[in-house]
């Protein structure tokens, strides 16, 4: 029993030492006085001058000053400051360390002696670029001490010196927390505004803003605030090197063969599908190009599409008063068996239009048809890539797509890992995202550019073009040339839709398609008309064009969790809607 006594009563003892220790070691900054010089070039000159009182052992101080700013137009605008000298009060140059933090520069100072002690700090820097200008005036909105310190300050006080021939001297001053709008007293005298307070709380500040009229002290121009904003944003010139880089490569490894003369032909090249001519055409494989060979299965009698119309019948109707048309209803005729002469692509169409029933809607294929679309499109450039495009042995192409999808999606999973850490790594700029995705998307195109064509993909390109000079120009010598039969008609539609040239293909046979096709449902055979059956050929390919890549729409959220630098998005001045911590300057500090 004494002997647990003893452990208890020493454990005790033990404890109030701790406390006591804990107790001992404080710190107190005594007065913060700023002096801050305006230069003619624009630029500020800051000396801080920091007592400090150091109550136990310390190895010395640290401050912070934010140097990255969110702008009105949500992009960074970063201070450039440079430090000049640390000194104490007998003039002997500290140990200092300077790196940055987020959006801070911290400055780490060894004070020797910082022991039960009273030590005088001056930090002086330099700033290039922190007045802000107005129509009316130039302005200085300068957080002076900050209100991030850990600790009070006792007292704070600033001396604002303009140059000689300032006229106009305005000035106004804030103090207490962050926000804060309680005015403080400023004197005014010739070329000099000066602000002092009493205690500051703990993360409480002094800010003051500072006018004087324009013409004494240097304004940039648009070419120098638009370098500054670059120099601060300097991603903004990574699409501009982007397009350099790529546009170098492609002049080196992404150019076709030179090609001849255009030929008219009078049927497309043997074994080319109407998606494959048009993706050959203009090197994607667009929507048309997917509707056109919907309309292509129709005619060779795979399926049948038919108009959906609200209310009266279409084909008891004449034109002028059919009912519009609501949507199309796509029917397999074919059994599955029989689709294996298709060509994948093809294949691919048919088994995803009808994956859920043999007669669908388009109303059944909004939301649910993209699934499809990578495979069909993959499909079609798969069958020229193999024919018509040299191949990468090097993986060039495979590269550049990788890069350009890696700085695409980059600031967006940035932005994903800030959001699930808290913040750790700080939320990406504006400027980061824009150019992300503008350079991604720059260098993807490129990528999808480089694959040239091979001296035959260049000889069937000709092919193609003269093809689509016959369906574009089909009138009086070149109508002669062929079978004017409502199949030749038929048989080569697709291939004007793919092309584009729908229209003129169907002004050449007004007089010969006189009668609806079977494998369309809609139009009346007795008042069937071929421009308007084009014009609805049209119609369709536009509503396709929108259902069948349809999504969901998607459920989101967002949050700002990270640090992209202090809030300076009002934008405006300091005399109007100003508060404590506003402007630029500011941070805080404590010891260590």
């Amino acid at each position: 029993m004494p002997k647990l006594k003893a452990v208890f009563a020493g454990s005790i003892a033990l404890l109030l030492l701790v406390c006591t220790t804990v107790d001992a070691r404080s710190l107190a900054i005594q007065r913060f006085d700023a002096s801050i010089g305006v230069d003619t070039d624009g630029s500020i000159n800051v000396e801080e001058r920091i007592v400090v009182q150091f109550t136990g052992s310390w190895t010395g101080i640290y401050r912070t000053i934010p140097v990255d700013y969110r702008t009105p137009q949500a992009l960074k605008y970063s201070l450039r400051l440079s430090i000049d000298s640390i000194k104490n009060q007998f003039g002997d140059d500290l140990k200092f360390e300077a790196t940055r933090e987020r959006s801070y520069r911290k400055i780490k100072i060894w004070v020797p002696g910082a022991q039960d002690s009273t030590h005088t700090v001056y930090i002086r820097y330099h700033v290039a670029n922190a007045l802000r200008f107005f129509d009316e005036h130039d302005e200085l909105y300068w957080n002076v001490t900050g209100d991030e310190w850990d600790v009070p300050i006792a007292s704070a006080s600033a001396t604002i010196l303009l140059p000689p021939g300032a006229t106009g001297l305005r000035g106004t001053a804030f103090r207490g927390a962050h926000g804060s709008t309680e005015r403080n007293e400023v004197a005014i005298a010739p070329h000099m505004v000066r602000v002092s307070t009493a205690a500051l709380a703990f993360r409480e500040g002094l800010t003051a803003v500072v006018g004087w009229n324009p013409g004494v002290v240097y304004r940039p121009n648009g070419l120098e605030r638009w370098v500054e904003t670059l120099r601060s944003n300097w991603q903004l010139a990574a699409p501009v090197v982007a397009v350099v880089l790529m546009g170098g490569l492609w002049l080196i490894r992404g150019r076709d063969p030179q090609p001849g003369p255009i030929t008219t032909l009078y049927e497309p090249p043997q074994d080319m599908s109407p998606a494959e001519a048009g993706a050959l055409i203009d090197g994607s494989v667009d929507m048309r190009d997917i509707t056109a060979t919907i309309v292509d299965l129709a005619v060779r009698g795979y399926s049948r599409i038919e108009e959906q119309h609200e209310g009266a019948s279409a084909a008891a109707s004449s034109e002028a008063t059919r009912p519009a048309v609501t949507g199309y209803t796509f029917t397999s005729v074919r059994p599955h068996k029989d689709w294996d002469g298709l060509k994948p692509h093809e294949s691919l169409l048919m088994n995803g239009l009808f994956a859920a029933a043999d007669r669908v809607s388009t109303s059944d294929l909004t939301n649910s048809f993209y699934e499809h679309l990578g495979g069909i499109r993959g499909s079609v450039s798969s069958a020229n890539d193999e024919k018509y495009y040299v191949r990468d042995p090097l993986g060039l192409v495979a590269l550049s797509g990788l890069a350009g999808m890696i700085i695409f999606v980059g600031p967006i999973v940035w932005a994903v890992a800030s959001f699930f850490t808290g913040g750790a790594f700080g939320l990406p700029t504006v400027a980061t995202v824009v150019s992300g995705l503008v350079t991604g998307s720059i260098v993807i195109g490129f990528a999808i550019a480089l694959p040239a064509r091979t001296k035959a993909g260049t000889r069937a390109l000709e092919k193609v073009l003269g093809f689509q000079e016959f369906l574009s120009r089909v009138d009086g010598d070149r109508l002669k040339r062929i079978v004017q039969t409502p199949d030749v008609f038929e048989k080569y539609l697709p291939y004007a839709m793919a092309l584009g040239v729908e229209t003129e293909w169907a002004g050449a046979f007004r007089e010969i398609y006189t009668h609806a096709p079977a494998w369309y449902g809609g139009a009346s055979s007795d008042s069937f008309d071929l421009t308007a059956f084009s014009g609805q050929m049209e119609r369709m390919s536009a509503n396709l064009a929108t259902v069948l890549p349809s999504r969901p729409r998607p459920v989101s959220s967002s949050s700002d969790n990270g640090d992209s630098g202090r809030d300076w998005s009002s934008g405006g001045s300091g005399f109007s809607g100003g508060s404590s911590g506003g402007g630029f300057g500011g941070g805080g500090g404590g010891g260590f």
